[in-house]
């Protein structure tokens, strides 16, 4: 079978210093203008070309506050990968459908075919981030609104952990270690799992791009599925 490729793009400019660390709060708390001079979604851009150059596909998930522009949005297209959005304001159906809304007219893409929670319930993560994880109203709004809701937030605990239910996902195994279970924390048995059914991976541009240990663990990933014959797929 396959693993399939989710990347939520959080961050304006990366974290990779921390001139761009502050960058990248000013523009998610208070809408300060975008600079492509200064690096916007320069991080997903070095992240799509690693991609491109193993012909692997993903969907890529953007907040409003990291919305594609023309070369990043040019570059996604052309190459095969999908946009989706990454929602923060999730406090009822209109917010979300209002945030959604302005997604679509700031990147003029009217099919955005589906959607994730920026966060998983436990922090706070930006002025405009409601917290709380709610994956069962999701999956309502996903059918109202004719919007694709594939993957929860939820980290694994074993391989069974990993298979989706009903065409959805809850739960990643995320190529941040910190994220990971102990009990199901190599890259090994990720692969084991893959090798009979599709499977989810969740990676962060920001932190494949400022973290080497991030890094060499997806390239690894890469590395092993070849070797091991698995594919990469995109829903």
């Amino acid at each position: 079978m396959s693993l399939i490729l989710r990347v939520d793009i959080d961050k304006p400019y990366g974290t990779s210093n921390i001139i761009k660390r502050i960058a990248s709060k000013l523009v998610e708390n208070y809408w300060f203008p975008i600079f492509d001079s200064f690096g916007y979604l320069r991080h997903v851009e070095k992240f799509i070309s690693f991609c491109n150059s193993q012909n692997i596909h993903g969907i890529f998930y953007h907040r409003q506050c990291t919305a594609p522009n023309k070369k990043i949005k040019d570059i996604l297209i052309q190459s095969g990968h999908k946009i989706g959005f990454h929602a923060e304001n999730t406090i009822n159906i209109d917010s979300f459908s209002n945030e959604l809304s302005c997604f679509k007219t700031k990147t003029n893409l009217q099919n955005i075919e589906s959607f994730t929670k920026h966060g998983s319930g436990m922090l706070r993560l930006g002025k405009h981030h409601y917290p709380v994880y709610e994956p069962e109203k999701y999956l309502e709004w996903s059918l109202k609104l004719g919007i694709g809701f594939y993957f929860g937030n939820g980290t694994c605990k074993s391989g069974e952990d990993l298979l989706a239910q009903n065409n959805f996902s809850a739960n990643m195994f995320w190529i941040e270690r910190e994220y990971r279970n102990p009990g199901f924390f190599e890259l090994q048995k990720l692969l084991d799992v893959a090798k009979d059914n599709d499977v989810v991976v969740l990676i962060h541009p920001c932190n494949y791009c400022s973290s080497k240990v991030v890094s060499d663990d997806f390239k690894q990933l890469v590395k092993l599925s070849k070797d091991q014959n698995i594919s990469w797929k995109i829903i």
